[in-house]
């Protein structure tokens, strides 16, 4: 009878560090069940913040920029330089945010929106000075003016529009300086930020598999040498020595 007792708390002990080890193994797998889904999440704010630009290409393509240039100068530079000032200052702070590591910031998502936002200001400026005769060659359209900024500021410089007037090319030199100094700033800003974030999710990925992992063999290693930890183990122990006192 000792035997069987022996036999049947060896049972259900195994049974029971069985039961333990399946439910930490399906909490295991259940984080890996809503991985693929926190994955997903960082995607909702990117598509969220390709709202504002769409709403900035749009209203470039509809703001009545024939209003502006030579029949009203002072009124096209007062606008031009107070949308790329402010546009300078939101980078700086965004820069000054990745260098002073600010919490609950998000320059990943900010840069690239202030980046284009400078770009449409610039094709803004062109399309409206485009209208003087002398100052450009092949600028005709609003896209002739976006495609000739991103040429420029890509280095590109294919020779279809040129710059021949002296305001289009004081101009032309301005966006060069700004990209230069500012929108090279803002980039390498944005790539340690990037390379910040992804050093530190491989950092916690790291010790989160590795914390797991430990506990695993640990509890191997206990199923090895008996399972004298739970509570059919102690159990069956226990009856061991009441049979041998009783021989």
């Amino acid at each position: 009878m000792t035997a069987g007792r022996d036999g049947g708390d060896d049972a259900r002990g195994g049974d029971c560090d069985d039961a333990r080890d399946d439910g930490r193994d399906g909490d295991g797998g259940g984080e890996g069940d809503r991985g693929p889904q926190r994955r997903r999440d960082p995607l909702l704010p990117w598509l969220r913040e390709a709202v504002p630009v769409a709403i900035m290409v749009v209203a470039y393509f509809l703001l009545p920029l024939h209003l502006l240039g030579a029949e009203r100068p002072e009124l096209s530079w007062t606008l031009f330089v107070l949308a790329l000032g402010a546009v300078t200052l939101l980078l700086l702070r965004e820069i000054r945010g990745v260098l002073m590591d600010v919490p609950h910031a998000r320059p990943g998502v900010t840069i690239p929106l202030l980046m284009i936002a400078s770009l449409l200001v610039f094709s803004a400026a062109y399309s409206s000075i485009a209208r003087q005769s002398g100052e450009f060659h092949g600028l005709r359209t609003r896209v002739d003016a976006l495609y000739f900024t991103v040429a420029t500021v890509a280095t590109v410089g294919y020779g279809d529009i040129t710059a021949q007037g002296q305001t289009a090319r004081i101009l032309v030199m301005g966006q060069i300086s700004y990209s230069f100094v500012f929108l090279t700033a803002a980039a390498t800003a944005l790539s340690r930020r990037l390379r910040r974030a992804l050093g530190e999710r491989q950092t916690a990925d790291g010790r989160r598999h590795g914390g797991r992992r430990h506990g695993r063999g640990r509890r191997h290693g206990d199923r090895r040498r008996g399972g004298g930890t739970g509570p059919g183990g102690g159990r069956a122990d226990g009856a061991a020595g009441r049979g041998a006192g009783r021989g």
